[in-house]
């Protein structure tokens, strides 16, 4: 429930970002832009889950990042994309003594991703072009990060992403870009002795230039 409403709150202040734009052309053209972000880290899958025996989870947290892409004509474009979270981890157990659950707070991890993306955005036709809405995917790499009284050791895996998103200019060379990204990747620690495929769905709003 924490998580939703973070994400709704950050849709709402996108789109009331984009009710007070002036409209332009939607039309997508050549270029360089950069966009700084601000959104939020939902984990959809546990870091590790067997059964009422032991799951480890990452908590909803606050996500800073930037990306550069550069749009050829046609609509097709390339981005490169960083971002960086400190979400909190938890690991729950069953007391072999009484039975019962025990939750531990194992600190907060340094989540940091970069990836390289294909994207596309297509033009839309009448009113409907004031929106730049775009697809893309591609891969990158996610670290993390855990403190010293989890034991855990720092991993590095690949991840495939999976975006989409729209952005809406606020002036002459000003935009608005609302995105959300699906980092698919599998995590596998020995301490868990458990491997698990990961979704941790990255949403964003930011504010960019274009050069």
């Amino acid at each position: 429930m924490k998580g939703r409403g973070v994400g709704t709150a950050l849709v709402a202040a996108g789109l009331m970002l984009a009710s007070s734009a002036t409209p332009m052309s939607g039309q997508s053209l050549p270029g360089i832009e950069v966009t700084a972000y601000a959104g939020a880290l939902l984990p959809l899958s546990p870091l590790a889950d067997q059964g009422d025996s032991l799951k480890a989870e990452l908590s909803t947290k606050p996500m800073f990042g930037a990306s550069l892409d550069y749009w050829f004509g046609g609509g097709l474009g390339i981005g490169v994309m960083g971002g960086i979270s400190k979400p909190a981890l938890t690991v729950s157990t069953v007391d072999q003594g009484t039975g019962f659950p025990v939750t531990e707070d194992m600190g907060s991890v340094d989540y940091v991703h970069a990836e390289a993306t294909i994207q596309y955005r297509p033009n839309l036709p009448g009113a409907a072009s004031v929106m730049l809405p775009y697809v893309g995917i591609g891969a990158g790499i996610r670290n993390l990060s855990f403190s010293t009284e989890a034991g855990i050791e720092d991993v590095d895996d690949i991840v495939l992403v999976i975006s989409a998103g729209g952005q809406i200019r606020l002036g002459e060379r000003s935009h608005l870009r609302i995105d959300i990204r699906d980092l698919v990747s599998s995590f596998d620690a020995a301490v868990f002795d458990d491997s698990r495929r990961q979704h941790e769905v990255l949403l964003n709003v930011g504010v960019g230039l274009g050069l």
